[in-house]
């Protein structure tokens, strides 16, 4: 997990580091992020050292229409897509495939989408990827996981991240779906008695929690909830997010120096000064006054002072120098193509139905996107956005 300068509380990773492979991983992705990314990034000319994470975005399809979403929220890039871009999938002998390519370097995987379980093979998929002994984290709103539950554990998922943004009303509302909340949890409580029935600790339960305006002032009821949950850890984000400057000033960017014309920025302009950040100050604080069974972290991590300066100066970093995303981690979208940015995937350097990501990783567009990076330090999406100020 990262925060300012790269770094994350010990406390808030303590019990998954009790996992020896996870703590194994933990230690490798430390030393990647914190030293010998940054040599590459000084050094390689747009080279880099072997990934350590992969991300697959497994599907665009998602069963909830969440307000915030910069996909298929209130001005998702999604929408309005033709339906075959939902249909765009992987086959499953592709992606082994690619494991059987990667296996060796033990990278991390984390899976997300839309909602992964829409995914038609996507526990076969899970499956093969532990029977290669990888570390799997899953992103999902979690309205599918009863069905799913003891082949999770079974499997020896390691990580599920479940999307909770308070209680029952604020949720649903949040979620756009009546019921969510309650299938939500009634998966989180089937993948716990299962965990149980087998003498199991896996998969890690992570609460995830974005701010938006509907549960700014009562953002706590969210940590109230992985209480009753049993969660092991709470990540809570302060959103990211777009204005139509920092659109302009990306898109005209990428059309000089990568002859792209993005499109995904569009979909994270929301009315963030809706926020009252008064009361989210005082949500902010009550939550730290208090004693949880669980960690947690906020993303990025801001003094109480910069909470208001986060949504009113989009320009402002706020302390968060420079991304080396591109260096450590590989996206994979769900039509196969390579893209460098997880939420931003508009330029695309290969397509894992052509070619091993291997080969993708260092080629020559690749090599110039990390050289465009470079030379702008960050891109004017960049200061609100996950990879370079979440985990």
């Amino acid at each position: 997990m990262r925060m300012r300068g790269g770094k994350a509380p010990l406390s808030a990773v303590f019990k998954m580091l009790q996992t020896r492979e996870i703590l194994r991983q933990a230690i490798k992705t430390g030393v990647r992020k914190r030293v010998t990314a940054h040599l590459d990034y000084h050094l390689a000319n747009g080279r880099s050292a072997p990934f350590m994470q992969v991300d697959i975005k497994i599907t665009n399809a998602c069963n909830l229409r969440c307000k915030m979403c910069a996909q298929w929220g209130e001005s998702g890039w999604h929408i309005g897509q033709p339906t075959s871009f939902l249909r765009e999938v992987v086959p499953l002998d592709i992606y082994q495939q690619m494991v059987d390519d990667i296996s060796s370097l033990r990278p991390w995987i984390y899976i997300w989408g839309g909602e992964p379980f829409l995914y038609r093979d996507f526990l076969p998929l899970m499956r093969y990827l532990k029977e290669k002994d990888l570390i799997i984290s899953v992103v999902t709103n979690g309205t599918l996981l009863v069905r799913h539950a003891k082949t999770l554990v079974e499997i020896g998922c390691d990580v599920l991240m479940l999307s909770i943004d308070g209680r029952r009303d604020t949720h649903d509302n949040i979620r756009g779906v009546k019921g969510a909340f309650d299938k939500t949890l009634a998966g989180i409580e089937a993948i716990q008695e299962e965990k149980g029935r087998r003498g199991r600790i896996k998969p890690y339960m992570i609460v995830l929690a974005t701010v938006s305006k509907d549960n700014a002032h009562n953002l706590d009821e969210v940590f109230e909830i992985g209480e009753q949950v049993q969660a092991d850890g709470l990540v809570a984000y302060y959103a990211w997010f777009q204005t139509e400057e920092s659109c302009r000033r990306h898109e005209a960017l990428m059309q000089e120096t990568l002859d792209t014309t993005p499109v995904s920025q569009r979909g994270w302009i929301w009315s963030y000064d809706a926020i009252n950040t008064d009361a989210l100050v005082k949500s902010v604080k009550r939550i730290r006054s208090r004693k949880w069974s669980f960690p947690y972290l906020f993303a990025p991590e801001l003094k109480y002072e910069d909470i208001p300066r986060y949504y009113q100066e989009h320009g402002n970093s706020l302390g968060y120098g420079k991304c080396v995303a591109p260096w450590t981690t590989i996206e994979i979208m769900p039509n196969g193509d390579v893209a460098t940015c997880r939420d931003y995937p508009d330029y695309v350097v290969g397509n894992i139905k052509e070619n091993s990501i291997l080969d993708i990783w260092n080629n020559e567009r690749y090599k110039k996107f990390r050289a465009v990076l470079k030379e702008e330090t960050l891109l004017p999406i960049c200061s609100r956005c996950c990879q370079l100020m979440g985990w």
